[in-house]
């Protein structure tokens, strides 16, 4: 059971965010239980080496087969997964506007809510680097060669970085806020530039985006300190106050902040009581 985040070389921290590896066991299980992701800030390349699983969102009404290597845009809405005897995911998490210097510029809109098959937007490289992934045989061996792909492909597209590819530190700090006007100014762009380009890059609105992030933040900070008090939580991840998280919670997960966490804890990770290991 292995539940690793291992950061990127410095050379790709302005694209990717971390990696994820993730692998369960389910044969001493008489049940398997299923676990729910809640909407996301983050754009994803994934890859599944073991079993394909399904996705199944219960407010779209859809159920999702998923192929064994995926994009994923950002989730607007409650995602739950549920899977086969044994699973294994390695994940490239990718910082806003990672995912569209990668796929040479197509909008983000296109994957908003959205897991679709890799090659059909990344190209038939994709099964190269998921057969590579097959034939290795440990973890850190994978990101080593997820690596190498992000370097040599990132180096291919011969990007063209502005300014306002250099703004996504300013959106991981918790608590942080920044008006339109500033950010607009760091990207030194007029406020409706800045909302087009920011669009493209990441398929939602500034306002939208930094809702999203703060609502992540408030939710993975219960979740690795569930003993702190939720107004605590609200007003570390900048919230005005409680009820404040509390309209956020309900309007991307549809579930308020202690009915999410209920959910959470009926995960699987946390039923196999699997800790996560962060690698720098």
């Amino acid at each position: 059971m292995l539940h690793l985040i291992v950061q990127p070389h410095e050379s790709l921290r302005l694209f990717v965010k971390e990696y994820l590896v993730v692998h369960f066991d389910f044969a001493n299980m008489t049940e398997i239980p299923s676990k729910v992701f809640p909407p996301r800030a983050d754009s994803s390349l994934i890859f599944y080496p073991t079993h394909q699983f399904r996705k199944v969102n219960p407010q779209l009404g859809r159920q999702v087969d998923i192929p064994r290597s995926v994009v994923q845009g950002q989730l607007l809405t409650n995602w739950y997964h549920h899977y086969a005897q044994e699973f294994t995911c390695v994940k490239i998490v990718f910082q806003p506007g990672g995912l569209y210097h990668l796929l040479g510029k197509m909008p983000m809109t296109y994957l908003l809510d959205e897991t679709i098959e890799a090659e059909s937007v990344v190209g038939k490289e994709v099964n190269s680097l998921f057969q590579q992934l097959m034939d290795i045989g440990d973890y850190m061996g994978m990101i080593r060669a997820l690596e190498a792909y992000l370097l040599q492909k990132y180096q291919r597209i011969r990007l063209v970085i502005e300014p306002i590819d250099r703004l996504s530190r300013l959106f991981t700090n918790p608590g942080a806020y920044y008006s339109l006007d500033y950010l607009a100014s760091q990207a030194c762009l007029s406020i409706r530039q800045f909302e087009r380009k920011f669009k493209e890059r990441t398929g939602v609105s500034p306002r939208l985006f930094t809702r999203l992030v703060r609502f992540n933040q408030a939710f993975e900070l219960k979740d690795e300190h569930p003993d702190k008090d939720w107004l605590d939580i609200a007003l570390s991840c900048g919230y005005a106050d409680y009820q404040h998280m509390v309209k956020d919670f309900k309007q991307f997960a549809g579930l308020t902040p202690v009915g999410l966490m209920r959910e959470n804890e009926q995960s699987v990770d946390k039923r196999l009581g699997i800790p996560k290991v962060v690698v720098f």
